[in-house]
């Protein structure tokens, strides 16, 4: 019996994990689905809690870098556009094309921060793919998982013990 229930378990971990894929169902399903199960299923046992956490914090944190290199690289482009001043806006008015062509270096740091900033988001994204698939395995495998650039937005049992003694 107790090793069926650890099998359950270790499914329910893995399931967590998954259900982060959600993002590809409806926009924030990486959230709304692992938490749903996290939250019915966290006080069956401390694995699951546990993966269930690493899960959540993991995908947060994801999303925030997300955000963050598109603000910057939205405003590197936003501000490229607008240190074009007057002339800029005028050009574009009376018909003279698209201004930055005959001005390279505006230009240029649009189509890099363009680039850099839009390669580290495909990044991401793969070290999302690759990180979840391995901590779903590990889930399965009944060991534990700690996701790597993980912001412990929801802190373990272990880290609120020990912040309890301070």
């Amino acid at each position: 019996m107790e090793s069926t229930n650890q099998n359950n378990h270790h499914n329910i971990a893995t399931g967590i994990h998954l259900l982060t894929f959600g993002k590809w169902l409806f926009p924030l399903g990486n959230f709304v689905l692992p938490i749903l199960l996290w939250m019915i299923n966290s006080k069956k046992s401390d694995f699951i809690d546990r993966h269930g956490k690493q899960a959540i914090n993991f995908q947060i944190s994801m999303t925030l870098y997300t955000i963050i290199l598109a603000f910057i690289g939205g405003g590197i482009i936003v501000g490229s556009m607008i240190s074009g001043g007057p002339s800029l806006w005028e050009a574009m008015d009376h018909g003279g094309g698209f201004p930055f062509w005959n001005d390279m270096g505006i230009f240029s740091t649009i189509i890099a921060s363009g680039v850099v900033c839009g390669t580290l988001i495909f990044a991401l994204g793969v070290i999302d793919l690759v990180c979840t698939i391995k901590a779903a395995i590990k889930a399965h495998d009944g060991e534990d998982y700690d996701y790597p650039l993980t912001i412990n937005f929801i802190p373990h049992h272990h880290e609120v013990e020990t912040s309890n003694t301070k």
